[in-house]
């Protein structure tokens, strides 16, 4: 590809692809265009990210990189792509390296002038917010947990990662399975079974059965006593004094 830059513009799809042509034409006067030749790093993996990127036109790669060197290609990004919209709402370290792998047109814009677009323009500043919120949805869905923070779209399967899943597998096959413990039914039988004869409650006591009258066994008790009570007096029958 030649490495002349012709008369950039913003891209009319992709998130930005929302806005009307003259909204684009004053965002893109909030930021500024730039190339992007083989082998120039965009964004650092671990540097403070405070701007979001535009891929006008050409590749980039993405990839972490381990503490022993090794690199895994995580994506590789293309025109009307963006980078580093996390940070616009999580500002921190970028969590990959980007590099352009071939003569590239970027445009790129602070968060701070990117908030102050959408404050200037309430409208436009709303559609951009509707969509930089579906693209990271949809994102969350697609992209691997641990690359999430790098913000690419197209994720490819890299060697490195296939046999870091494999061997997680393996690990996971090999422990030892869990003790199953069988389920009993709650009943009386098992009930009695299981708890101690001390904590077995007692037997409700029964009101001892009364004899019919003129059974032999009432005929053996005594007629129930009396006690005498002090007879009534009344009043009008006393003798005066």
């Amino acid at each position: 590809m030649s490495e002349s830059l012709t008369i950039p513009t913003l891209p009319t799809f992709s998130w930005i692809g929302h806005l009307k042509e003259d909204d684009r034409e004053l965002l893109s006067s909030y930021g500024e265009f730039f190339p992007g030749h083989p082998g120039n790093v965009i964004i650092g993996q671990g540097v403070l990210q405070t701007e979001v990127f535009v891929v006008i036109s050409g590749e980039l790669e993405v990839y972490t990189e381990r503490e022993d060197g090794t690199r895994i290609l995580r994506a590789r990004v293309g025109p009307g792509e963006t980078l580093g919209e996390i940070s616009l709402f999580d500002p921190g370290a970028a969590t990959a390296t980007v590099v352009a792998t071939e003569f590239s047109q970027l445009w790129r814009i602070a968060d701070e002038d990117l908030i102050q677009f959408m404050e200037d323009n309430p409208g436009a500043g709303n559609v951009l917010l509707r969509t930089l919120a579906t693209i990271l949805a949809q994102r969350l869905r697609r992209v691997d947990p641990e690359a999430f923070g790098i913000s690419a779209y197209a994720v490819v399967e890299s060697p490195e990662l296939e046999t870091q899943k494999a061997s997680e597998a393996a690990a996971l096959s090999a422990l030892e399975p869990a003790t199953v413990i069988p389920i009993v039914p709650i009943t009386a039988e098992t009930i009695s079974q299981q708890v101690p004869f001390d904590m077995v409650p007692p037997a409700p006591l029964r009101a001892a059965p009364q004899p019919e009258p003129g059974s032999e066994t009432s005929a053996n008790v005594p007629p129930r006593k009396m006690k005498k009570t002090q007879p009534f007096i009344d009043p009008d029958e006393l003798e005066p004094l």
